[in-house]
């Protein structure tokens, strides 16, 4: 017998797709990309997780988007904006999905811009799906503030159009290698023998979706294509001894972070929104708006994320009770700003109690040293440079969540027009058109596995 202790192995292995090889596209190719991961005795490092490929935008037919064309995408999600949907689950339990995430680039860029600061987007993130990140990288980065943010000119527009349209070889592909952004996996170490190994199907986004531009007819007829994805996966193997206490085991228990993403629409000055929700453990919930007719809009950017309709109030409740905070998020503004600024929006873009509790539902405030969430970034700026969100921490105590099994309530009143117009146009201040919530929940999920007949949840 060996008294030598006993040791575990790290490999990195790659997947290619289940469901085909060479091209995937939303237009000409197959919409999804699905990968399976073996049932083995390994823990999968979620965290080092990573989807590689190259991406290719065309202008017109097979002809490549150029440096100089008014054709973008967005500047913190990057190439995760290509993707509409995330969905993992089990293979040997297939009737049991373990998480599905909607609406996947608007929680990228949300989790980007409130834990990056413009400088580690252009290095670290960069290199892992093209994000440039918005704000000035440098004391003599003196780029115009408030532009329009879509044409050929801005300089902050062709920098990424520089970094990731024009690529890397001659048939300016982009070489991805980014992150999933789920709760599940955020884990350090998923047991793929006790799961029954994993499923994971990414759906891509529609081009109108995806890309955007002042050049209207130029952008209707931009499309992409992702060329040979496939997924690195590292593995850190069990050895002998804890292949053996766990085959002694007839169930196990596997706990994980879940997001679940729900969408509404802000129609009034005045408006309660309901959501209904079954989470034992629900940990917090982070929010972006965006105006709806800006969505699948070619004009604008589907990724920015707009103060709602400028938020005057927000109030937070549980089963109808005040919960968790026990004030209101009262936005105070005063009158009286420059001739060309609303103080009212500035006042609401700035106010540290909406954005400290929006940044303490994704991480705790104090590990968050560098972040896009700031004054440079929300007063004055081009629309599609908006970085603005809210949220609340369910239980910032212990970070076990808090159980709910009815209704979580949002009264907001907001006071802003039609982002078209100004307040000479609509000086009562009523909201004109409606803008898009996205609610994106967090959840800890307890599971008991029964080997051989199914999943339960604690």
């Amino acid at each position: 017998m060996s008294n030598s202790p006993a040791s575990q192995v790290k490999r990195y292995m790659r997947l290619s797709p289940s469901n085909g090889s060479g091209e995937f596209s939303f237009t000409n190719g197959n919409p999804i990309i699905r990968f399976s991961v073996a049932d083995t005795q390994a823990l999968l490092v979620g965290k080092e997780m990573r989807l590689c490929g190259k991406l290719i935008l065309f202008k017109t037919g097979t002809t490549t988007v150029d440096y100089n064309d008014a054709v973008n995408i967005d500047r913190i999600a990057g190439i995760q904006n290509f993707i509409s949907s995330v969905s993992i689950g089990s293979r040997r339990y297939s009737s049991n999905v373990l998480e599905v995430v909607h609406n996947y680039p608007r929680l990228a860029t949300q989790l980007y811009s409130n834990t990056h600061s413009a400088k580690g987007m252009r290095t670290t993130v960069f290199n892992e799906h093209g994000g440039v990140g918005k704000g000035r990288y440098s004391q003599y980065d003196l780029q115009s503030l408030g532009t329009d943010g879509t044409g050929a000119t801005d300089r902050k527009l062709m920098s990424a159009r520089k970094a990731v349209i024009t690529g890397r070889d001659t048939t300016n592909s982009f070489d991805f290698a980014l992150r999933l952004n789920t709760g599940l996996l955020m884990n350090q170490a998923i047991p793929l023998n006790l799961l029954g190994g994993l499923e994971i199907t990414i759906n891509l986004n529609s081009n109108f979706a995806s890309i955007y531009g002042a050049d209207a007819t130029l952008a209707a007829d931009c499309s992409y294509k992702i060329i040979d994805p496939y997924l690195i996966c590292p593995l850190l193997y069990l050895n002998q001894q804890q292949i053996a206490q766990e085959a002694q085991q007839p169930q196990g228990a596997f706990s994980f972070m879940s997001y679940q993403s729900l969408y509404s629409v802000i129609d009034s000055s005045n408006q309660s929104i309901v959501h209904r929700l079954n989470s034992k453990n629900l940990v917090s919930v982070v929010q972006n708006y965006i105006p709806v007719k800006y969505l699948n809009n070619r004009l604008y950017n589907g990724c920015a994320c707009w103060n709602a309709g400028s938020l005057d109030n927000i109030e937070f409740h549980k089963d109808g009770v005040r919960y968790p905070l026990e004030y209101n998020l009262d936005v105070k503004k005063t009158n009286g700003a420059g001739s060309n600024e609303d103080e009212d929006l500035q006042k609401v873009d700035l106010n540290p109690a909406v954005l400290w509790n929006a940044q303490s539902a994704i991480r705790n405030v104090k590990d968050i040293h560098r972040s896009q969430v700031i004054p440079e970034n929300l007063l004055g700026v081009a629309k599609t440079d908006s970085v603005y969100s809210t949220g609340v921490s369910w239980d910032k105590i212990s970070g076990a969540g808090v159980s709910v099994n009815g209704t979580i309530t949002y009264d907001i009143k907001t006071k802003q027009e039609d982002p078209d117009n100004n307040d000479a146009v609509n000086s009562n201040h009523t909201l004109t058109t409606p803008y898009a919530q996205y609610s994106f929940y967090l959840s800890k999920v307890n599971l008991i596995v029964n080997k051989g007949s199914g999943i339960t949840v604690a």
